[in-house]
């Protein structure tokens, strides 16, 4: 990566341009994803859709394989439907993988949940946590990621940081961002844009809350409930705690239709 873009934002959004991941997807768009799962539209950038409704950047593939081990669960939605996601960010290595290096740094660091990095203080350490070829487990991290991160405190003994715990603590970039996984976000989008997602299934008890992110004015209704009108930036929350599929639509314009898929 050439280029250095130091504002968070900005640097989620450069660098999407530039990632290509080494492979081919379907061309067939689907409308039905679901929190966790990895989307892309008719690029090459492959994004982490989450909880909260906001789509995650990998920055570069190194950082995608520490995480997935190809890309064959990649969804292909529309171009519109990927710009109506809001950006989160970057996602970060996933913690216990591997070790880390700043490209101007000369300290080598674990990643702990949350982006956390945590210096390991002797390679006598780093030895001990990832074994005699430790040095083969440490990837350069470019500048333009370190603001991705944030430091955490020094690891001074093998039992402050053991990876494979640490691993299987962090299994999904929801809980490595700690987002609250019984709670969903759909963004209501322009009426060719309809909801985003517009299928979704969820376990018994997760709130679902709509954000409209259109300049239009747009509603949520469903068998026996409604949002009442929610201009542009308002929001509107419902907790499903019977199974089930819920069909809602617009209230305003019939066109748009979501489903929800409630399992136990």
């Amino acid at each position: 990566m050439k280029h250095l873009v130091r504002a968070f934002v900005s640097s989620a959004t450069m660098l999407a341009l530039s990632f290509a991941p080494m492979t081919s997807y379907a061309a067939v768009a689907t409308t039905a994803f679901n929190a966790g799962d990895l989307v892309k539209g008719s690029g090459s950038t492959v994004y982490y859709f989450a909880t909260n409704g906001k789509r995650f950047v990998f920055p570069n593939e190194k950082t995608y394989f520490t995480w997935y081990k190809d890309f064959s669960s990649v969804k292909t939605i529309t171009d519109g439907q990927l710009a109506a996601i809001p950006l989160g960010g970057n996602v970060t290595y996933r913690p216990g993988f591997k070790m880390v290096k700043i490209t101007t740094d000369p300290k080598v660091y674990v990643v702990d949940q949350g982006g956390f990095l945590r210096h390991v203080t002797s390679e006598q350490l780093a030895n001990t946590m990832y074994g005699l070829n430790w040095k083969n487990r440490i990837d350069d991290v470019p500048d333009a990621f370190f603001i991705n991160y944030r430091m955490g405190t020094a690891v001074q003994t093998a039992s402050d940081y053991q990876p494979s715990n640490v691993m299987t603590q962090t299994t999904t970039i929801a809980q490595d961002k700690q987002l609250d996984e019984t709670k969903m976000t759909v963004t209501i989008g322009t009426v060719s844009n309809g909801f985003v997602p517009t299928t979704v299934t969820v376990k018994k008890g997760t709130t679902i809350t709509w954000t409209n992110s259109d300049v239009m004015t747009h509603s949520v209704s469903g068998s026996g409930w409604s949002s009442g009108n929610l201009e542009s930036g308002q929001t509107y929350s419902r907790t499903f705690t019977t199974a089930g599929s819920f069909d809602y639509k617009c209230g305003i314009h019939s066109v748009m239709q979501g489903t929800i898929h409630v399992v136990n």
